[in-house]
């Protein structure tokens, strides 16, 4: 889990926490019975209903939506369920784009967690298996690809400028090589202190 986003990593400890833990576990009348959610399919649109204060939630499903279709939609309310509350209708139309946008990268996380996806990923190396595996569409199965490649390029990113800033800082405190900024400082803490009362360190940069 080193290049997850905060979230993801949320979603994951939850599931890990349910004892989701292989593909089988994603079956969908595990997570219900897990989680307590029932499931209505219907011809309709999809959505969820859930009382904040009840662990319980209702999910009606389009049943005109193709097999995989109807899974991935399942775990976009089921992100529902986890993260949001009130009632869409109520809400600014900003809020509900949110939503539903959180609700979309939620339901990556949650149909294809990290710590079951990388794996089957790594063994099978490819988006047809993987499709079969977790009986989604190929489309997400390649979006759940990108989006690891691109947290796993911002990590890498961000612990390169993390070592060359530590590379500054430790040439900075090295004989000959202190700024001029550190320098002036370090001679105003001379003149306050005395000489003799520096460490050999701090003399050592001085000279």
């Amino acid at each position: 889990m080193r290049y997850a986003t905060f979230k993801e990593k949320q979603v994951t400890e939850l599931l890990k926490s349910k004892g989701i833990l292989t593909v089988q576990d994603l079956h969908l009348d595990i997570i219900c019975e897990v989680f307590k959610i029932d499931v209505t399919y219907h011809r309709g649109r999809s959505f969820c209903i859930h009382e904040d204060e009840e662990n319980y939630a209702l999910i009606f499903i389009d049943k005109r939506l193709s097999y995989y279709e109807q899974r991935f939609t399942f775990f976009h309310e089921f992100a529902h369920f986890l993260y949001h509350s009130g009632d869409q209708k109520k809400l600014p139309n900003e809020m509900v784009t949110l939503q539903e946008q959180q609700a979309h990268w939620i339901a990556l996380y949650s149909s294809m967690p990290r710590h079951i996806f990388e794996p089957m990923a790594i063994r099978h190396q490819s988006v047809e298996k993987l499709q079969e595996l977790f009986e989604l569409p190929k489309q997400y199965i390649i979006e759940r690809f990108n989006s690891i490649k691109r947290e796993r390029s911002l990590q890498n990113f961000q612990y390169r400028i993390q070592r060359s800033e530590r590379s500054r800082r430790k040439k900075s405190l090295q004989p000959g090589q202190v700024y001029d900024s550190t320098l002036s400082v370090l001679e105003q803490l001379k003149q306050q202190v005395g000489e003799e009362r520096l460490s050999y360190d701090v003399t050592r940069l001085l000279r």
